[in-house]
């Protein structure tokens, strides 16, 4: 039997941007999913506190996948008081329906910190891992254990097998990052082009990121 494969998209997403939207279609496409769910994240547990609330970063990518049949968004984790964790929403994913094959997206960065994870063996055997790797990150030489253990070169490994592989996606290059975004505000440049107009008519109606606006000689070295 061959799995039908669900992509899981974590993250703060703060904001939204063209990068993201970018880098999960190559991935839904290359990997022939089903369809990729964005998830943002209500409260980081590996960063500080995010520059809008949980509930416009919500909007805001319901807004950026409007026009993107392939793609939804859950509020699962901004219903959440606690700390997002991958694992607690891969299992409430998987207890909604335990026939789907869920494939969490994460980029090689993220990957290189999973052992910092909460409960991360589990949810290495929990669900596959699509890895987005963007130039400039590589996997580390040798790779660990448990990464070699579970690494595939075939998609259709990741249809044969319900869980527990990781399979590496070549990303083209984008320069767009949250980060750029929040330091483009700092200095009085626009930055409207990097996410949907959408996105930005929200950021700009609501007011966000007011305080990066006002910080003109904000240095740009806060976390994505």
């Amino acid at each position: 039997m061959r799995n039908k494969l669900y992509g899981i998209f974590g993250g703060t997403f703060d904001p939204v941007h063209n990068g993201h939207l970018q880098s999960v279609t190559t991935v839904y496409n290359h990997c022939a999913l089903e369809r990729i769910c964005f998830v943002p994240t209500a409260v980081p547990p590996h960063r500080g506190r995010p520059g809008a609330s949980a509930q416009q970063r919500l909007e805001m990518v319901a807004l950026a996948v409007a026009n993107h049949p392939q793609f939804d968004v859950d509020d699962r984790e901004t219903r959440r008081d606690a700390p997002s964790y991958t694992y607690d929403t891969v299992k409430s994913f998987q207890a909604e329906d335990a026939a789907k094959c869920y494939c969490v997206i994460l980029g090689v960065d993220a990957l290189l910190g999973l052992e910092s994870w909460y409960r991360w063996r589990e949810l290495l055997a929990s669900v596959h891992f699509l890895v987005m790797r963007r130039g400039g990150w590589n996997p580390p030489d040798p790779l660990p254990g448990w990464w070699k253990a579970r690494y595939t070169e075939s998609i259709e490994d990741l249809k044969r097998f319900k869980s527990g592989k990781i399979f590496q996606v070549n990303i083209i290059p984008n320069p767009v990052s949250a980060t750029e975004i929040r330091c483009g505000l700092a200095r009085g440049i626009d930055v409207s082009p990097m996410m949907p107009q959408s996105v930005w008519n929200y950021i700009d109606t609501n007011n966000l990121y007011l305080h990066f606006r006002q910080e003109k000689f904000l240095p740009c070295d806060r976390a994505n």
